[in-house]
């Protein structure tokens, strides 16, 4: 059967890797990845077969010492035929299970293709403990949602919006999930490879936030000439802090570095963002709240972060026209709330971590003449998308019905999804007109665009490698 699989597949044609145009190969990665969930939707499917089978034939009334449960009969069995562990073989029947008995249609959207396996853990994991008699429910909101043409989602906006449908149909079900995964919080240290070792763990999602912005802000506190990557310092920022240290020590071994006289923050209140509505706040009502950097989080979680917390509105910027480079905090705040990550298709870098950059670029000689400083024509994009934007030949552009695409250098053009907590908690971007003085993006070319961006843009981003966060 294998052979037969592999010869149907690498005898259909496929492009020559090596004389192929780029975007023939892009498409052909793109194909295969479907077929590859095709694929494993009815892997995971056999798997739960192979359970079920065990189950079927296991005794009515089992004997307590000699027989042998139904589950690990299955594992052990898929464990040996697939040469993987038995986690692995559990996992496999766990998936598979829960698709076949409790998600028939993402299932079916699975072995389409339309999602690959990495989305249905997501869906699979989110959905344990959503009641059943509001289940069939659930599931129709979040394939209409993670099917959407427009923009498929995936990673945390995945997530996001599975748990503001789990709130708007088994409210229940988003607190018992987040009670649940509270009282099993956990840290786990473990053997690594190379003189390494492996960190994991699972912390309440206020604390996690604050953990990463901590040790992001020290390793963002050495000077420009540490040799270290930013990842790095971050993971020494950690060890730093657990060995009571306020700062990270610079290692540019510089005499006259910046970095050693700089003042340390301590005892500092936790520097995350929350959007909740006043409501929930105020505890009138139980609509959801989102936390930055992770998404939807529940009315009484929202409540608890807010209670010692600095609070401002969230409102709507006018449309005031301004020659300024930097956009207001106002504006600013809303710019990121709408968004809520990076702009580019599936990177989830959040926006407060992101650079806000001009759609249609700001023209520094002369201000009146380019894009303007304003809410529509901000978005957040991290660092490395910013400049792929600026200076790799990406391009985003504003559709006649407001809707808004990027186009990569080779010519394929992907949706651009609004998947902040504006449009999460129910608010919507009100149909704002193009300011008059900007210019249409039709009378340039893409090129054109792009040649105008990367010169206008140049003097802010050459030279700046710092990876995001920011």
């Amino acid at each position: 059967m294998f052979e037969l699989l592999l010869q149907s597949l690498t005898g259909a044609g496929l492009p020559d890797p090596a004389t192929a145009p780029t975007l023939a190969l892009v498409d052909t990665a793109a194909a295969l990845h479907r077929f590859e969930a095709a694929v494993s939707a009815r892997k995971h499917a056999y798997a739960a077969a192979v359970f079920q089978r065990c189950l079927d034939e296991a005794p009515e009334d089992p004997d307590p010492v000699s027989s042998i449960d139904p589950w690990d009969a299955a594992e052990a069995e898929l464990s040996a035929a697939l040469t993987i562990t038995s986690a692995g073989a559990s996992a496999l029947i766990d998936i598979g299970h829960n698709l076949i008995t409790r998600l028939p249609n993402v299932w079916a959207a699975f072995a389409r293709g339309d999602l690959d396996l990495y989305r249905v853990k997501i869906i699979v994991n989110a959905t344990r403990n959503v009641a059943e008699e509001h289940l069939k429910e659930v599931e129709r909101r979040i394939l209409a949602a993670a099917l959407d043409g427009r923009a498929p989602l995936t990673s945390h906006r995945l997530r996001g919006v599975i748990d503001r449908v789990i709130a708007q149909v088994d409210a229940d079900g988003l607190r018992t999930r987040r009670e649940a995964a509270t009282t099993g919080r956990h840290v786990w240290i473990g053997p690594g490879q190379d003189g390494m070792a492996e960190l994991a763990g699972s912390l309440p999602a206020a604390d996690a936030m604050f953990l990463s912005g901590r040790i992001g802000e020290m390793a963002k506190a050495v000077c420009k000439q540490d040799p270290r990557s930013f990842a790095a310092r971050k993971a020494d920022a950690l060890i730093a802090l657990s060995k009571g240290d306020t700062h990270l020590a610079c290692q540019c071994e510089r005499k006259d570095c910046s970095a050693a006289t700089r003042a340390s923050k301590v005892g500092r209140k936790a520097l995350v963002h929350v959007i909740a509505p006043r409501a929930t706040v105020d505890g009138t009502s139980e609509q959801p709240g989102w936390l930055d950097g992770f998404g939807i989080i529940d009315a009484d979680q929202a409540r608890a972060i807010a209670k010692d917390a600095t609070v401002r509105p969230l409102v709507e910027p006018d449309e005031k026209v301004t020659d300024a480079y930097t956009p207001t905090e106002q504006v600013q705040d809303y710019v990121r709330a709408l968004w809520g990550s990076c702009m580019f298709p599936n990177c989830d870098v959040p926006a407060w971590d992101c650079d806000l950059d001009h759609r249609d670029p700001y023209n520094h000689d002369n201000p009146a003449t380019g894009g303007r400083t304003t809410a529509e024509n901000l978005g957040p994009f991290c660092r490395k998308h910013h400049r792929g934007k600026t200076f790799g030949g990406w391009d985003l552009t504003k559709g006649e019905d407001g809707s808004l695409s990027i186009t990569s250098p080779h010519g394929n053009t992907y949706p651009v999804a609004e998947t902040g907590p504006i449009p999460l908690l129910g608010g919507t971007e009100p149909d704002r007109p193009m300011p008059d003085t900007a210019p249409d993006p039709k009378q340039r070319t893409r090129i054109q665009q792009h040649e105008a961006r990367t010169r206008s843009e140049r003097a802010q981003n050459a030279g700046d490698y710092e990876p995001p966060p920011f």
